[in-house]
Order: structure tokens, then sequence, then C-alpha cells
């Protein structure tokens, strides 16, 4: 028979209570928190669709799917994290708002689970604009109709991409973003009119191949930052460096005009050509010389 006056045998079923109860309320309080949701919106009959994603921390994926739909896969351990979606059609143009607190003080431990899959329309043009507060994933614009392209993040390692030739003249390209990693693949694609980005210290990949349709302007601006600039040998292109001081410059295959200023031998010869202009502070820059 046990002595339940025991000190030690008290404190033993104790602790046994004590753990069977936290087992219990961590399973069921696990169970509640983990959700997956996916999201099927027919758009309607639309001519142009402006999406707003208000991303928190985690990972975010982005590609091209179907005709004339929006699908969307979320998944969130705690119900802070619920995606809130909304569409409605204003004229001829959808709007698309998909948005989740983006707070850096929201009160959950890291690292909590918060995915979102989404698969934008390939075959109408966009307005994409993006705000989050810290997150890695795939951007990839391959196969969409791009008209304009807005980033805002803080710390983030992401690849954004152009496999494809854009099918739409693309406005404007504006990526800020804090201390990240982030690689911008086919730029050429893109058809852009110009790109502005801002970043703070960390490595930055601008790969201009693919098929360069007009003249761009491209326009640099980072703080101690690595500086990779990927440039097909046929491309024209001019670059202005306003870096003081520069860490490290290595330009092959440019010709140096001035204390600022390169070209590549093929600048001047055709419609379709790189404007860039880089500045900074304490900056390792490279070009690399694309040849097909």
């Amino acid at each position: 028979m046990i002595n339940l006056k025991s000190p030690t045998k008290r404190r033993c079923i104790l602790l046994i209570l004590s753990f069977l109860i936290f087992s219990v309320i961590a399973y069921e309080s696990n169970a509640d928190e983990v959700t997956g949701e996916n999201k099927v919106i027919p758009l309607g009959e639309i001519d142009s669709l402006k999406v707003g994603i208000k991303f928190g921390a985690g990972r975010l994926d982005l590609i091209s799917g179907g005709e004339d739909f929006f699908e969307g896969d979320f998944q969130y351990e705690n119900s802070i994290l619920k995606p809130r979606i909304n569409y409605e059609v204003l004229g001829k143009m959808g709007v698309l708002n998909l948005s989740q607190s983006i707070k850096k003080d929201i009160s959950l431990p890291w690292p909590y689970k918060n995915i979102w899959n989404l698969k934008l329309p390939s075959n109408i043009p966009l307005q994409l604009y993006i705000y989050s507060a810290t997150y890695n994933g795939n951007i990839d614009l391959t196969n969409l109709r791009i008209e304009n392209f807005y980033l805002n993040s803080g710390a983030s390692q992401t690849n954004i991409i152009f496999n494809q030739p854009n099918l739409v003249d693309l406005k404007n390209i504006n990526i800020k973003t804090g201390a990240s990693t982030v690689k911008i693949i086919g730029l050429a694609n893109a058809n852009f009119d110009e790109m502005n980005f801002t970043g703070g210290a960390g490595s930055y990949t601008f790969d201009f191949a693919g098929n360069l349709a007009k003249k761009s302007k491209v326009n640099i601006e980072v703080g101690m930052a690595k500086v990779t600039l990927k440039i097909p040998s046929t491309m024209g292109t001019k670059m202005i460096i306003k870096c003081f001081p520069t860490k490290k410059l290595d330009i092959k295959n440019f010709i140096k005009i001035d204390e600022q200023t390169y070209i590549n031998p093929e600048y001047g010869k055709r419609d379709a050509e790189l404007d860039i202009e880089i500045k900074g502070g304490l900056i390792d820059i490279e070009v690399v010389s694309l040849t097909e």
C-alpha cells in the first residue's frame, strides 16, 4: 500500500500528474494550431488585375497558374496568422487583397509555420504589390503578364524570376529590402522601362539574361553589400558607378570612359540597351560577361 504521507512519494505523484496534464494540453494546442487552407477564386470578366499581398514572416512562393482564376494554399500554426482574403471587381479591373499581420511584435514562439503558395492567372495583365516583414521564397513571374511590380520587405532571402519574355510592357520594377540576399534572374525578359532597387547590407545579383526589347534604365542603391551584375556580352550597356569608397571593383570587358562611367563595346549600336547607375558605400561590385 502506497504511503501518501511520504513527502518523496507525494512529489513523484504530483510530477507524474503534472506531466500528464501538460502533455494533454500541448497535444490539444498543437492539434488546434496547425491549419491548412486552399482557396480558389474565379476572377470573372476583367481586363486587368491588381494584387496586393501583405505577408508576415515565413515562406512565400508565387508562380503562374491557370487562366481566369486565383489559387492559394495557406499553412499556418496560429489563428493570428490566418490570411484575410478579399476580391472585388471595379469596372473592368479585379482587385485582390491578401493580408496578414506584419507586425514585428507578434507574440508567437519562433520558428512557427507560416507558408503561402500562390498561383496568379497567366492570361490577365497584372499589377503586383508585395509587402513583407521577413520571408524567404521564390517570386516566379515567368508566364505572367506583369505591368507593374513592387516589393517592400525586411530581411529576406528570395529569387525573382523571369524565365520567359513578359508579354506586356512592364512600366516599373520597384524593390526595397533590408539586409537580404536577393537574386533577380532573367531581367532582360521583364520588358521593363525602369527598375529602382534599394537594399541594405547583403548580397544582390542582377542577371540580365533574356531578350532585351527596349532601352531600360536601372537604378541600384545599397550599403555595404556585394553586387553582382551578369550581363550578356551582346547587350549594349553603360554603367555609372557612384560609390564612395568602393570596397572592390571587378569589371571585365568594359571600357572606362571616366572615373565613374563604363561602357561595353556594344553600347550605342542598338535601340535596346541598358543604362545602369549604382550608388552606395563600401560596395563590392562584380560584373560578369555572359556568353551564349
